[in-house]
């Protein structure tokens, strides 16, 4: 490490510059408060060791101006005087320590190592949160998986363009974060993002949301109301949920890709717009199209570029790769250490399915790190939801179709033993068992037929005893 000394005795000095030069460290050192402060705000060591009693400005002078222009500095403050008051004024002062003259090789070592540790995970910290925060603006895509990288590099090449793009793949797989990679990757970067649910708007709010309307055009349209297309000129549109448009938004939208021409709701005016889409879907898009759902004509025109994005169960090595920074995420947001992961949560974590992909993931990870005990600093098997356990271990006892044979077997005797306890409870009665378990009589009669589950005999049974 780079490490500063100020001290007033020359002794001091050169005992330091032998021992943590033996050490392979690189020592400065100054003489008085001045020169010490002029070389830390300079040289900017990963750690500055300054005696407390200095001629002219005295140590702790150094430490308050040392940190009122890098507070993340790292200050371990010496004194001959080791009272608690001095040790508490350094502490308050910013100082991470203190030592005590005369000094001890090996307790300044261990000082040293323990400093070391806390900056590896200040630089760590603050990686992190600038990765997350290019992150959450759309500048990069974090990834371990060979495949998500190649996607990556085309995706830049086709980010250089204007083409419209679609991006499939299962709920939770991180197709907006896809899509603002693309967007932060082109030269529109500086204009709108703009995300839009297809699915979660009837047709009539997202056509008016999509193209705008006019004062009047419909009930409740009190005044002019500029659409996305129009906020976003210059920009990027996100359309997620594709595969829910209705075929009248479809042809609208067609325009606007075919020749960036639109018009709002309840007017004739043709407008221009030079907005870039960027469509996305966990559908099957094919199959819809072969139901008549999904025009032809509109699904080969935003299917340009298509990147499908692999869900998380095909990427095992993402997995831990993102578990662990969310960790770091939110204990740091949390203002708690980082956890250490239980080797068993590690295997627990790797033999999930994942149907809820990163989202899933993601959820996981800020529970555990709020149930992690600070005492302990340990993400423990018993803070993992019992769904992935109970899957993790079925799944390791059975493969392919054998596992799909178990977990069909499981399920039937679930239901067998559930429906039975509860026939007998009321007395074989299915009317008063189906009021009770919340479902229809019919359903429950076809559902006992196909599990072989004699009523009658049930109702016998309660009747003698």
């Amino acid at each position: 490490m780079r490490i500063a000394v100020v001290d007033d005795d020359r002794d001091i000095l050169n005992w330091f510059k032998h021992h943590l030069g033996e050490a392979e460290h690189e020592v400065i050192t100054a003489g008085d408060g001045e020169q010490g402060l002029k070389m830390i705000l300079e040289w900017e060591p990963d750690i500055s060791l300054i005696d407390l009693k200095l001629p002219g400005m005295d140590g702790l002078n150094v430490v308050e101006e040392v940190l009122k222009q890098q507070p993340q500095a790292v200050l371990i403050i010496m004194t001959a005087f080791g009272t608690i008051p001095s040790a508490v004024e350094a502490m308050r002062a910013g100082a991470c320590d203190y030592l005590t003259k005369p000094l001890d090789l090996e307790q300044v070592m261990v000082m040293l190592q323990k400093c070391g540790v806390k900056i590896a995970l200040l630089q760590e910290n603050r990686l992190l949160k600038e990765q997350m925060e290019q992150l959450s603006r759309g500048e990069i895509y974090i990834t371990e998986n060979d495949a998500i990288q190649q996607l990556l590099d085309q995706a830049k090449s086709v980010a250089a363009t204007d083409s419209t793009v679609l991006v499939t793949g299962e709920s939770g797989t991180g197709k907006e974060v896809f899509a603002k990679y693309i967007h932060k990757n082109s030269k529109r970067f500086q204009k709108q993002f703009v995300v839009v649910n297809c699915a979660a708007l009837s047709e009539q709010l997202l056509e008016s949301e999509l193209f705008g309307h006019v004062k009047g055009s419909f009930t409740g349209a009190y005044k002019d109301h500029a659409g996305y297309f129009e906020v976003a000129d210059g920009g990027t549109i996100f359309l997620d949920e594709t595969g829910e448009l209705s075929p009248a938004t479809q042809v609208k939208l067609l325009r606007v890709l075919q020749d960036g021409e639109f018009s709002r709701v309840g007017e004739t005016k043709a407008r221009r717009t030079n907005v870039r889409v960027i469509a996305a879907t966990n559908r099957d898009l094919q199959q819809l199209m072969a139901e008549g759902r999904i025009r032809e004509d509109f699904y080969y025109r935003i299917n340009v570029f298509e990147f499908d994005l692999p869900p998380l169960r095909e990427r095992p090595e993402d997995i831990m790769f993102y578990f662990e920074r969310f960790v770091q995420e939110y204990a740091t947001q949390m203002n708690k250490v980082v956890p250490q992961i239980d080797p068993q949560v590690r295997d627990i974590l790797l033999g999930y399915d994942w149907p809820g992909n990163i989202r899933e993931l993601k959820n996981i990870a800020e529970r555990t790190t709020i149930l992690c005990n600070p005492d302990t600093g340990l993400i423990s098997t018993d803070l993992v939801p019992d769904r992935l356990a109970w899957s993790t271990s079925t799944e390791t006892s059975y493969q392919g179709d054998d596992f799909k044979k178990a977990k069909e077997l499981l399920v039937k005797e679930f239901e067998i033993s559930f429906i039975t306890q509860h026939l007998r409870q009321q007395n074989g009665n299915i009317a008063a068992t189906a009021r009770k378990i919340g479902v229809h009589p019919v359903f429950l009669r076809q559902k006992i037929a196909n599990l072989g589950i004699d009523a009658k005999l049930i109702k016998d049974e309660s009747a003698k005893a």
